[in-house]
């Protein structure tokens, strides 16, 4: 079997891992990287990072790879890591690491598995610099074609492991406005006035982090870090806005930190569930296994606290001190806790257990009814998405200097707040309460779901391999609530929530309108998968979608049998 991986990141990595834990010797790999290295991605190259941007995973938390980072990182040479701030010797498994040096990291260990399949047998080869322009399916060859920096490619499967990104909208358009922060290498200041960032979460950390080291310096003493201005700039100041005027959670010792080796339900499992509940994956089931459940074991006092509580009252017991506190204020009494729980190696056993959730959300939320998809992105995703960030401790550090500096403000813009691009460069930010008009803007609120109108790969568009992604109501009457243009109506009169990305399969296959799983193609496209895989991004993700490709993969292949079955004897 020949497969194609289009893309050379950190998905492609765990993909062609996968694919060796079952060591095929006649299969054959070929990896179209559009840049001239492997296992970086956007996150861990210059694309997604400077010297000041820090990972917010540790080695604890990482999927198996070749070789752990603790170790990776104790054999190089201490010199070279110093430039990083790194001491080899002292660096441990709950450390983490600054971007780039992680994206090495992930380079030698794409490199190691490639030595790997050479031992195995099996060829890979790698292709840099090489564009794919689209991808057609041939059903009457059951092969897939590629259009490779102009040449056409055949191959019998290919697997879409690119990975983050921004469309342009008013970038380049409109003086002052970025649609991202992303390179960094771009926010060239100096900026001598107050600048806009939307957010407030892992990727308006990064733009502050850029941002503050233009307009002045951090420096530590005994009363802790703090941030001294660039005379020169005066009027510099950064204004986070976020919906819910919160600031993210930080990083705290993690008792099971292994999030993907959570034991999520199986095929079967999730089929009988769906026969109990009229085809539905119920949300609350979801929530009472892998959030009250394990809480229970974790931590029973707390589990007693919220026992008979549901989904929509401990979001709200667990948001209510937050909401009642002036935000940094709150920050700093994170912070605490944060710096305890690591002194301690203690966990903070209901922010573990959401973590969990989570990721355990991705797998059944396909088959949530349309009712409780809108539950889980008005009421549990707001949550999750400031728990899990785990800012880092030096992170915080410096979002406390900045804001005792009186160089970092937060503004609550509630539900309703957009922003509009003026003529003459920058933007106004209407909200709730009136509204500000800034000469910078930056959009830091992290990857979003992408149309599919996006979607780069054309043909498969227009062949119907890729289909919208949408969940069906319990109630049709319950579709008169949502707008319209968010609602399908079908030939039985059935009513869909439509949700951004494309339908996907448990194998992460696409899934076309008839509700048919394409044999020939699997996709890790992070930016247009949000709709079904609400978790989708993050290394344990990788680790678990590329594992399920890879068994979909050897299922397909005469006398192979998945690993899974292996493990059954």
């Amino acid at each position: 079997m020949r497969i194609a991986l289009v893309g050379g990141g950190p998905s492609a990595l765990f993909v062609l891992k996968q694919l060796l834990e079952f060591g095929p010797s006649d299969l054959r790999v070929v990896i179209f990287e559009r840049k001239s290295r492997l296992g970086q991605g956007m996150p861990y190259s210059a694309e997604g990072a400077q010297p000041e941007h820090i990972t917010n995973v540790s080695s604890s938390e990482l999927p198996p790879l070749p070789e752990s980072l603790v170790d990776w990182v104790q054999r190089q040479q201490p010199e070279e890591m110093q430039l990083y701030g790194v001491d080899p010797q002292r660096f441990h498994e709950d450390r983490v690491l600054p971007r780039l040096l992680f994206g090495r990291y992930l380079q030698e260990q794409f490199e190691q598995l490639l030595a790997r399949a050479e031992q195995q047998g099996v060829r890979v080869r790698v292709h840099f610099e090489a564009t794919v322009e689209d991808i057609r399916d041939l059903p009457r060859e059951k092969q897939v074609e590629l259009l490779v920096n102009g040449q056409l490619l055949h191959y019998d499967r290919v697997v879409l492991c690119t990975g983050h990104h921004w469309p342009l909208k008013n970038e380049g358009k409109v003086a002052g406005y970025y649609d991202s922060p992303y390179p960094p290498a771009k926010l060239v200041g100096p900026f001598d006035h107050p600048v806009a960032l939307r957010g407030s979460s892992l990727t308006a950390v990064d733009a502050v982090r850029t941002l503050s080291r233009q307009h002045g310096h951090f420096q530590r003493s005994e009363a802790g870090l703090a941030f001294r201005p660039d005379a020169r700039y005066p009027h510099f100041k950064l204004v986070l806005h976020t919906r819910n005027g919160l600031l993210p959670c930080l990083r705290f010792h993690l008792e099971d930190p292994e999030v993907h080796g959570v034991e999520l339900p199986d095929e079967e499992q999730l089929a009988e569930i769906r026969r109990e509940n009229d085809g539905f994956v119920p949300l609350d089931w979801v929530f009472d296994a892998y959030f009250k459940q394990l809480l229970r074991e974790k931590d029973p006092e707390a589990y007693e606290r919220i026992r008979t509580m549901n989904m929509e009252q401990v979001v709200e017991a667990a948001t209510r001190p937050r909401e009642a506190s002036d935000p940094f204020d709150y920050f700093k009494k994170e912070y605490a806790e944060a710096l305890e729980s690591e002194a301690r190696q203690r966990t903070v056993a209901w922010k573990e257990v959401l973590a969990i959730l989570s990721f355990a959300l991705n797998y059944p939320a396909k088959y949530f009814s349309a009712e409780d998809m809108l539950r889980l992105r008005q009421t549990l995703s707001p949550l999750i998405s400031i728990v899990i960030a785990f800012i880092p401790r030096s992170s915080a550090e410096e979002l406390l200097a900045l804001h005792a500096a009186g160089r970092l403000e937060l503004l609550e813009v509630g539900t309703q707040s957009r922003v509009e691009p003026r003529d003459e460069g920058g933007i106004t930010y209407y909200f709730e309460s009136g509204q500000q008009s800034y000469e910078t803007f930056v959009d830091c609120v992290g990857q979003p779901t992408l149309e599919l109108d996006s979607f780069p790969f054309r043909g498969l568009v227009n062949q119907g391999v890729i289909s919208q992604a949408r969940v069906a109501f319990r109630r049709a009457e319950n579709a008169r609530e949502v707008e319209s243009d968010k609602v399908q109506r079908g030939e039985d009169g059935s009513c869909y929530l439509v949700v951004p990305g494309m339908a996907i399969s448990d194998h992460f296959q696409p899934v076309d309108q008839g509700g048919r799983a394409h044999p020939r193609v699997y996709v890790m496209t992070v930016p247009f998968m949000g709709g079904h895989n609400p978790d989708y991004s993050g290394l344990d993700f990788c680790e678990e979608a590329s594992k399920r490709i890879a068994e979909k993969l050897m299922e397909s292949m005469p006398g192979r049998i998945c690993s899974s079955q292996k493990a059954g004897g």
